[in-house]
């Protein structure tokens, strides 16, 4: 959904050509405004190195090395996640455009990249994985669903990859981080939104890619809210409505108004009755979400970071809020759960999941010295300096689950 002031953004794009989120007081939705041209093509985007048959992506609740965010507007959400990353979570904060320091963020666990970027939606600019052999973090970087307008933010991984030190690998597959659930069995979940950016692929061809170059055997697909149109949500990724907890535990949001009332319910109809890799049935919790004047407003849109789950609240919601805070506790054990203040996000179309993206814990991420990415010479190619980096509803209910509040548990055996 789109809460926009499309007049005004008319006038900003007349007045600024080509503002930039950093630029301006009102940061890039998730989704493309008025104010955007086109810079690319695809033939445009820069080649892509296909990874090591053994490279994986990781399940975001395995160990996390580094969280990344790009500092292009929410700063006091973004600040209150780095303080939530770098202290009960463990992990550094890599902030691509971001401020010198960070209040209430240790030095030693706060790295600042010097890229730019248009968004603050890091999610979606590429996911990142691990070469289970060699037990070292690399980036995979597919293309961007907003390449062609947003450049800074398409180029955004193989930049903080060759900052870091970190192998960049890639396909050429349209696709937002977003909408990439993964488990640590090989199983990937998405919506069906990912074949209708590479619509000049068969649903096969963009499968057999997927599996490729993430190393997954199996993938599932679901509907988003309104599917086959617009998105309701504003994106059609699947993190708007469901979030794989550990291996066998998804949480999904409920809601009571259409689109997103049936569109929840098929998903949580899918996880009925199906075997998780641990070959116990899946325990589903569910969770309130809800529309209203244009905004999809859902708790699963967090981040997990080693054991420790960085969720959204919402303003006049302490109710809701309370209970996906216990959604999560009885979800994941022996978790800490961190509240983070999201209006100003969820209205742009993401919260806590789409404004991070993360580093999988390796022996790789200790670096104490590495090129800084500074800008690009007149032919095009990246100029480095050397400098110092710190180192690292009831009535969809079924027998056997239990409704408390808005939480819902179907508990696998002798859970």
């Amino acid at each position: 959904m789109r809460n926009l002031n499309i007049a005004a953004l008319l006038v900003l794009a007349l007045l600024c050509p080509s503002v930039y989120a950093e630029e301006s007081s009102a940061p890039l939705p998730n989704w493309l405004d008025p104010s955007e041209r086109i810079q690319k093509s695809l033939s445009e985007t820069s080649p892509k190195t296909p990874p090591p048959p053994d490279f994986r992506l990781t399940a975001e609740y395995e160990p996390a090395g580094a969280v990344v965010v790009g500092w292009a507007g929410y700063t006091d959400m973004l600040s209150a996640i780095a303080r939530a990353v770098t202290g009960p979570g463990g992990a550094k904060l890599w902030a691509a455009a971001g401020p010198e320091s960070i209040a209430g963020v240790p030095a030693e666990s706060y790295s600042r990249i010097n890229i730019k970027v248009n968004s603050v939606w890091s999610r979606d600019y590429g996911p990142f994985g691990i070469s289970a052999s060699q037990g070292k973090a690399a980036i995979v970087d597919t293309v961007y669903r907003h390449y062609q307008y947003r450049t800074s933010d398409d180029a955004a991984p193989g930049n903080i990859g060759r900052i870091k030190g970190l192998d960049v690998y890639g396909t050429d597959l349209v696709l937002d981080g977003g909408n990439v659930l993964v488990d640590s069995a090989g199983n990937l979940f998405m919506t069906v939104r990912t074949y209708a950016w590479n619509s000049g692929m068969s649903r096969d061809q963009v499968d057999s890619a997927l599996k490729r170059y993430f190393n997954v055997k199996n993938i599932y697909t679901f509907d988003y809210a309104g599917y086959p149109g617009e998105p309701a949500d504003g994106t059609g990724h699947i993190d708007m409505f469901m979030k794989l907890l550990n291996d066998h535990t998804v949480l999904i949001s409920l809601a009571d108004t259409e689109p997103f009332k049936s569109n929840s319910e098929k998903a949580l109809a899918f996880f009925r009755d199906r075997q998780a890799p641990d070959g116990e049935p899946y325990k589903i919790i569910t969770v309130k979400g809800w529309a209203k004047s244009g905004t999809w407003y859902t708790y699963t849109n967090s981040l997990i970071v080693n054991n420790v789950a960085v969720i959204p609240s919402y303003s006049g919601s302490a109710q809701d809020n309370a209970a996906a805070k216990e959604a999560y506790e009885a979800g994941m054990r022996g978790v800490t759960v961190v509240q983070v203040p999201s209006d100003s996000s969820i209205k742009a179309g993401g919260s806590i999941h789409c404004v991070t993206q993360v580093i999988p814990k390796a022996s790789n991420l200790s670096l104490t010295v590495a090129p800084e990415f500074t800008g690009t010479s007149g032919t095009g190619e990246p100029v480095y300096e050397d400098v110092a980096l710190t180192s690292p509803g009831d009535a969809a209910l079924e027998p056997g689950e239990r409704a408390l509040g808005q939480l819902v548990l179907q508990a696998a055996p002798g859970q």
